[in-house]
């Protein structure tokens, strides 16, 4: 094998590691500040179910 192959391999192998730790730590730990907050469509379901 060649250095190229070699070296090649070794970043592969450290961005699937990497990868994979980000991946299980976004599992892991709940997100902080959800983007959904203000989100309206639970308030126009509330004013659908009410209107009927």
């Amino acid at each position: 094998m060649n250095w190229q192959t070699i070296i090649a391999g070794g970043i592969g192998l450290v961005a699937i590691w990497y990868i994979i730790g980000v991946f299980l730590r976004q599992l892991k730990k709940p997100e902080v500040d959800p983007k959904c907050d203000d989100c309206p469509v639970p308030d126009i379901m509330d004013d659908k179910r009410e209107s009927k």
